[in-house]
């Protein structure tokens, strides 16, 4: 009965590191604008929120693309700081590529003269792992309504990776700290440390 349960631990353990070399490590990526390329436009600072080419028009409808991410992905999550939005009235609306059309995903939301995150969860959608390993491509409809002319500004763009690498706030200008990453690397070391000491008493005795 102990030889069953311990050869049930060593086969757990080495799944278990099957499993975590098959599954990429969590990433945030971030697009802001420290990366900024000729035609995208996120803010510097809240303090530029107001100024151009960052406070957009109807007119000026823009997109980006985040970094190719190699890797399998269980969660991907897409979240968009946007400064004045003032819904329900403005509608702004994400598009993402799917790989052959780009998919509407629906508006920011926000409240007036403040900056907030819009979250897009992709990871339902059997394309966006693909897209992701291409490099993600991200586009802003700005007013889609144009009966009044609404502006937007926006921050950053974060790509949220099995649960992210950093933790982001909406507000330009201040950078991403480190989240905490589990590492199954290391329980799975233990588990197989565990069960190669159960191995050797069995044999001992």
């Amino acid at each position: 009965m102990k030889k069953q349960i311990i050869a049930a631990m060593f086969l757990g353990a080495l799944l278990f590191v099957i499993s975590a070399a098959t599954h990429a490590v969590p990433i945030t990526d971030v697009k802001e604008y420290s990366n900024n390329t000729a035609t995208e436009y996120f803010v510097k600072d809240d303090a530029s929120k107001y100024s151009s080419p960052y406070y957009r028009n109807r007119d000026q409808d823009w997109g980006w693309t985040h970094s190719a991410i190699a890797g399998t992905f269980t969660s991907i999550l897409l979240d968009i700081s946007a400064f004045d939005v003032d819904t329900p009235y403005e509608k702004d609306a994400i598009s993402v590529y799917d790989g052959s059309s780009w998919l509407n995903f629906g508006n920011l939301v926000g409240t007036n003269n403040t900056w907030d995150f819009t979250q897009f969860d992709l990871t339902s959608y059997a394309w966006a792992n693909a897209q992701v390993n291409a490099g993600l491509q991200v586009k802003v409809d700005i007013d889609t309504v144009r009966t009044t002319n609404w502006l937007v500004t926006l921050g950053k763009s974060t790509l949220t990776l099995d649960g992210g690498s950093q933790t982001c706030v909406p507000t330009p200008g201040v950078p991403c700290t480190p989240a905490s990453i589990p590492e199954p690397s290391t329980l799975a070391l233990l588990l197989l440390g565990l069960a190669g000491l159960g191995f050797s008493r069995r044999n001992i005795a």
